[in-house]
C-alpha cells in the first residue's frame, strides 16, 4: 500500500497544514487541514461520499467510533422537497373485452382460414380498415373500450375546420394449425396501429401532421416531427398549446422554459413571419431555432412545433402559435421499439396488407395516416384453446377454451401512470382524467445505505474511489501510518483530540484522520467530528 515517492512530493507540497482549535458543544479537537470543507461534503446528493475506515489492531473504543460516525452520516442521507404546486401522478387501471368468435365448434375448426380479426376504440374503424386495406377473410371483433380514441386531433384548427379523428386498431391474421383445433400466427400477421380518420370516420383516413394528437399504447401523444432524412419519429406529451407573445416564454418547470424570442416580417412582400424559438435551462440558452413556420424543434426531453406567427398591427410586436411537449419519444422507422415489435409509418395510401408498413419517410407516394408496431418474432404455431398472444405489451389476443370449444378475442388489462397539472386534462385508456385540485401532502420514501466501516486491510489509499475517514492513529491504522510516514499527518502518543485532512491522498480524494494519543483522545475526535456534522 506504499505510494510513490513521486505521488507523495506532490501531495506534500500542496497540503501544507495549518493548525487550529476546535470546539463544538462539549467536545474539542484540533483541526489541521481544510476540515470544515470536507465535514460538509460527507454528504452528496442524498448519498454518502465518503468511507470509514478502521484499524484492524484498533480498540473497541475506536470501532465504536468508527460506528457512531457511520450512524451520524446515515442520518444524513435523505432527500427532501416539496409536491409541486398544482401537480399530481394518477394511476388508471382498466379491463375489457371485444366481441369473440368461434373458431373451434370441439370436434372441427369453424369459418374459413386464414382470417383476420380486428378490433379498434369504436367498431366503425374495423370497417374502415376492412374498406380501405384488403383483407383476408375479415372478421370484425368490435370495439374493445380501453383502447383510446381521440374525438379531435387538431384543436386549434392548424389544418383544417373539421374535427378529425385518432384511434387505437390491432388486428390478427390467423391460420390453421396442425391438426383441428389447432392455429398458427405468423411473423408480419400480427399488428398495432394508431390512425388518423376524416370526421365521420367512413370519410377515410387523413394525413398526419405535425401538432395533430394521436392515441399511443394507451396515452396521448402530439406528433412533433417525421424525419424524411433519417427516418425516424417523434411524438411527446402536450403540456401547452396556444399563443406565446414575443418577448415572453413558457415555464416547463425543473428550469426549462420555451421562449418566443423573436417574431419579424419580411419588408415589403407578403411572406411568413420568421420566428426565433429559444429552449432555455436556468435562463441560458440551450437550443435555439430561427426560421419561418412551421417550425419543428427537439432537445431532450422537450419538443416544439411552432405552426403560425403574425405581427400586431402597428407592427410592435409578434404572436407565435405552438404546441410544447415534455416526455419526447423519438423512435427509428423500421428498427424494434420494443422487442420482436417493429414501428413503422401507416401509409394509408397502399391497399395491400402488407405494404402499409413504411419504413422510408421521403418514399413516393408516401400518405402518412398514423403509425404502426408490426410483429416480427417467431412464428406461433399449434396454438389451442387457452392460449393467448401478447400485442405489444399492452393488447392480447386470446384463443378462450370454453367447455372443448375455442373462441378468439381481444382482451385488455392495462395500468397506466400520468402526471398532471391542476385544471389538465389527459385521455387515457380511453378515458379522460382531470386534476381538479390538490388536498393532500405527498411524501416519497427513499431507501438509502449508510457507509459501513471497513478494515484497513481491506482498503488502500490507491484504489480509493471516494474520500476517506480513518479512525485511529498510526499504530493501530495502518493507512494513518502510511500517511504519516508520508509526512502528511503528524499524530504521536501525544497528541489532542485531532481531525487532520490529508488533500488529495487517497488516489485524488481527500482522507480526513480522526484520532489522538490514545483511545480517550480519538474518541473525543470522533464526538467533535460527529458534532461537526
Amino acid at each position: 500500500m506504499a505510494m510513490s515517492m513521486k505521488k507523495i512530493g506532490a501531495i506534500a507540497v500542496g497540503g501544507a497544514m495549518v493548525a487550529s482549535a476546535l470546539a463544538t458543544g462539549a467536545f474539542a479537537a484540533e483541526k489541521v487541514g481544510d476540515v470544515d470543507a470536507f465535514a460538509a461534503d460527507v454528504v452528496a446528493d442524498g448519498n454518502a461520499n465518503v468511507d470509514i475506515v478502521v484499524g484492524s489492531n484498533a480498540a473497541a473504543l475506536d470501532v465504536v467510533s468508527a460506528a457512531n460516525i457511520a450512524a451520524k452520516i446515515g442520518s444524513l442521507m435523505f432527500t427532501e422537497g416539496t409536491v409541486e404546486d398544482g401537480a399530481a401522478t394518477v394511476s388508471v387501471s382498466a379491463e375489457a373485452e371485444s366481441d369473440d368468435y368461434q373458431v373451434y365448434n370441439g370436434s372441427n375448426n369453424v369459418g374459413s382460414l386464414p382470417a383476420t380479426f380486428v378490433a379498434s376504440a369504436d367498431k366503425d374503424y374495423n370497417a374502415l380498415f376492412d374498406a380501405e386495406v384488403t383483407l383476408t377473410n375479415y372478421q370484425s371483433l368490435g370495439k374493445l373500450d380501453t383502447l383510446v380514441e381521440v374525438d379531435d386531433v387538431d384543436p386549434s384548427e392548424w389544418y383544417n375546420d373539421e374535427e378529425d379523428n385518432a384511434a387505437e386498431l390491432v388486428y390478427a391474421v390467423v391460420g390453421a394449425g396442425g391438426d383441428e383445433g389447432e392455429y398458427d400466427i405468423n411473423d408480419s400477421d400480427v399488428a398495432y396501429l394508431s390512425v388518423v380518420t376524416n370526421d365521420t370516420i367512413e370519410d377515410g383516413f387523413v394525413k398526419l401532421q405535425p401538432g395533430m394528437r394521436l392515441p399511443f399504447l394507451g396515452e396521448e401523444y402530439v406528433l412533433v416531427k417525421v424525419d424524411s432524412d433519417d427516418d425516424f419519429v417523434v411524438m411527446g406529451k402536450e403540456v401547452f398549446d396556444g399563443v406565446i407573445k414575443e418577448g415572453e416564454s413558457y415555464d416547463l418547470g425543473n428550469g426549462y422554459t420555451v421562449k418566443v424570442d423573436s417574431v419579424l416580417s419580411p419588408l415589403g412582400d407578403d411572406s411568413d413571419p420568421k420566428v426565433n424559438i429559444k429552449i432555455m435551462k436556468d435562463g441560458k440558452t440551450v437550443a435555439e431555432k430561427f426560421d419561418t413556420t412551421q417550425i419543428k424543434m427537439v432537445y431532450g426531453d422537450i419538443g416544439v412545433v411552432v405552426n403560425s406567427a403574425w405581427e400586431n398591427v402597428g407592427s410592435d410586436y409578434g404572436y407565435a402559435e405552438l404546441v410544447i411537449v415534455d416526455n419526447v419519444v423519438k423512435a427509428d422507422l423500421g428498427e424494434e421499439f420494443l422487442p420482436d415489435w417493429e414501428l413503422y409509418l401507416f401509409n394509408s395510401a397502399a391497399s395491400d396488407l402488407d405494404d402499409i408498413f413504411e419504413d422510408d419517410a421521403s418514399k413516393s407516394g408516401l400518405v402518412t395516416s398514423g403509425v404502426a408496431l408490426k410483429y416480427v418474432g417467431d412464428d406461433e404455431e399449434d396454438l389451442e384453446g387457452g392460449d393467448d398472444f401478447d400485442i405489444a405489451d399492452y393488447v392480447t389476443f386470446e384463443l378462450e377454451d370454453d367447455d372443448d370449444e375455442t373462441n378468439v378475442l381481444f382482451k385488455m388489462d392495462q395500468a397506466k401512470e400520468v402526471s398532471l397539472a391542476i385544471g389538465q386534462s389527459v385521455n387515457v385508456l380511453n378515458a379522460e382524467i382531470k386534476l381538479s385540485e390538490i388536498d393532500a401532502e405527498a411524501k416519497e420514501a427513499v431507501v438509502m445505505t449508510a457507509p459501513i466501516a471497513v478494515l484497513d486491510s481491506e482498503a488502500s489509499l490507491d484504489a480509493a474511489d471516494k474520500g476517506l475517514i480513518l479512525v485511529g492513529g498510526p499504530v493501530v491504522n495502518a493507512l494513518t501510518a502510511e500517511l504519516a510516514d508520508a509526512g502528511l499527518v503528524a499524530i504521536d502518543n501525544e497528541s489532542p483530540a485531532t481531525l487532520a485532512v490529508a488533500a488529495g491522498a487517497a488516489n485524488g480524494n481527500d482522507v480526513l484522520v480522526v484520532a489522538g494519543g490514545d483511545r480517550a483522545a480519538t474518541e473525543e475526535a470522533a464526538e467533535a467530528l460527529i458534532d461537526m456534522l
